[in-house]
């Protein structure tokens, strides 16, 4: 064995490693696995996902296919992102929102003046989610968040699964990106308008 294949061995989790990581059960690794959203291989009956393909899975991800909310005692409710990670949010689109990621005790304040203005700056187009903390790509909807609330988190996969949920936009068909629909907001208009999804 060569030491760029002994790197390589070194860079491999367990689907209970990369559970631990993302915060989510190890059944859920091994359904990504199973349907071909994360990339690993098999050695006997041992499965081995690649670190990169976790942070390619972290960056990339966009909100999944509308799936309805559930709905909590006190109000918020639960939804999903893409890689079926669950979040609590309260409010909405339309009102402003507050968004707990993981296991955060506090929530990410969205206000209305924001959503406003996401829903205007984004109208109609693709954008890519731009999930990476650490420098989201430009004209991304992680880049927007940081920049319109002046923050260095970057809930994108989480604003991006509650735009998806209230239907204001749809997953792409490319990784990563999120299709707008073109009248989630109108300017002239007063109040949001919630587009019918067909």
């Amino acid at each position: 064995m060569c030491i760029g294949e002994i790197q390589q061995m070194q860079s491999y989790l367990s689907p209970e490693e990369a559970a631990q990581q993302l915060k989510v059960e190890v059944t859920e690794i091994i359904s990504l696995v199973e349907e071909g959203k994360l990339r690993a291989i098999r050695i006997g009956s041992n499965i081995r996902i690649p670190e990169t393909e976790l942070e390619r899975l972290l960056v990339t991800c966009a909100a999944q296919t509308h799936s309805p909310s559930e709905a909590l005692a006190d109000g918020s409710r639960w939804c999903l992102t893409r890689t079926g990670t669950k979040f609590r949010v309260s409010g909405s689109i339309v009102d402003g929102a507050e968004i707990w990621p993981g296991k955060m005790r506090y929530p990410i304040k969205f206000p209305q003046s924001f959503m406003k203005a996401l829903l205007t700056h984004f109208k109609g187009g693709e954008v890519a989610v731009g999930g990476s903390f650490d420098g989201p790509s430009p004209g991304s909807l992680g880049e927007f968040i940081q920049q319109k609330l002046n923050t260095r988190m970057n809930p994108a996969v989480y604003v991006a699964a509650l735009l998806i949920d209230e239907g204001y936009a749809l997953a792409s068909g490319r990784r990563g990106y999120i299709d707008f629909h073109p009248q989630a907001y109108r300017p002239n208009e007063i109040s949001f308008t919630l587009p019918q999804v067909s």
